[in-house]
């Protein structure tokens, strides 16, 4: 799949909608849940999606001028980055939300297999 310039602008504002969307779900009011191990949970499997998702539009709104490698490295560095925070910021302004490293870790996880798919995927060259 090659990008026009076109489509290149309406994944940008796609995937900063998804980046609002994740934003409004992660403070939306919530309670504890029983913990969990991370591979049986629905939840961490949801994350991995939503930010698996999030890492293949980053990736996909970058210039072709950007070296491939770069566009790859700044995909996973944002969509972790904004997991991470998205945890601390419904932690620490969100009552009744949490701080959980296994949706960290189930974020990261996320964002990281969904680049190695859109790598045979996808054609960014």
């Amino acid at each position: 799949m090659h990008l026009s310039v076109r489509s290149s602008f309406w994944i940008r504002i796609l995937t900063g909608l998804w980046a609002i969307i994740i934003f409004v779900l992660s403070t939306l009011p919530g309670k504890q849940l029983p913990q969990v191990t991370w591979l049986s949970s629905p939840d961490k499997w949801a994350h991995a999606f939503v930010y698996g998702v999030l890492a293949t539009g980053i990736l996909l709104s970058w210039s072709p001028n950007l070296h491939l490698k770069k566009r790859y490295q700044l995909a996973f560095l944002l969509a972790s980055l904004y997991g991470i925070s998205m945890e601390i910021v419904q932690f620490t302004f969100f009552p009744g939300r949490y701080f959980e490293v296994w949706d960290i870790v189930a974020n990261i996880t996320g964002a990281f297999v969904a680049l190695l798919f859109s790598n045979k995927f996808i054609n960014l060259q």
